[in-house]
């Protein structure tokens, strides 16, 4: 009897230790410090830092932005063509990317340090650098982003929008927009992106009267 008593306590005596010892190593565990986020908000973020090859969803009107390829939602923003990779870092998280900034894009939260301190420096570097002069487009393009200048001819109705006639140096072509503009024997200066529904024709992000 007193040897299965001792038995007993040996084996209660080790599961015991090995409970104490679990739930220490429980207690010093790290806290999580990156999180998939297949959900996220990006009006938690407090003083946003941009960095995007390119975004298609509004940002908060206090975030300062960089971007590689303008579009209508980041007409404030600088523009460089370095610029590689997509994530917003503020005062104590960063949301990072798996592509364009967009609604529903899948990403990761992220309170790491040394992670927060690599895309603010990256930030910067690049918020810095010298924007350069936009180039100006003498031929329209089959895909991609546009700056074009020229003298607008006329403006038209075109199915659900507005064309604008635009004779440019490469000749004449025509510039999209959703509400009709009196732009007629104006000069002016287009940024958009050339149609994939409906090419040659270009879908205008910002139009700049020059003269």
């Amino acid at each position: 009897m007193e040897l299965i008593s001792l038995i007993v306590g040996f084996v209660v005596g080790i599961v015991a230790v090995s409970l104490a010892i679990e739930l220490g190593w429980r207690k010093e565990e790290a806290p999580e410090k990156c999180k998939l986020a297949r959900r996220w908000n990006i009006g938690e973020i407090k003083n946003p830092l941009v960095v995007a090859e390119k975004i298609k969803m509004e940002m908060p009107e206090d975030a300062k932005i960089v971007v590689a390829v303008q579009t209508q939602y980041s007409k404030k923003a600088k523009v460089n063509p370095e610029v590689k990779g997509n994530f917003i870092i503020g005062d104590d998280r960063a949301l990072i990317f798996s592509g364009e900034i967009k609604e529903d894009q899948l990403a990761f939260w992220t309170i790491d340090e040394s992670i927060m301190r690599a895309l603010r420096n990256q930030f910067y570097k690049l918020w810095e650098e010298k924007e350069e002069k936009k180039a100006v487009t003498t031929k329209i393009p089959e895909k991609g982003g546009v700056t074009i200048r020229g003298l607008v001819r006329a403006v038209v109705p075109y199915r659900d929008k507005y064309l604008i006639r635009l004779s440019y140096e490469g000749g004449v072509t025509g510039i999209l927009i959703n509400e009709r503009l009196d732009l007629e024997g104006r000069k002016i200066e287009v940024e958009g992106e050339v149609s994939k529904e409906m090419k040659p024709f270009i879908n205008a992000y910002h139009i700049e009267v020059l003269e």
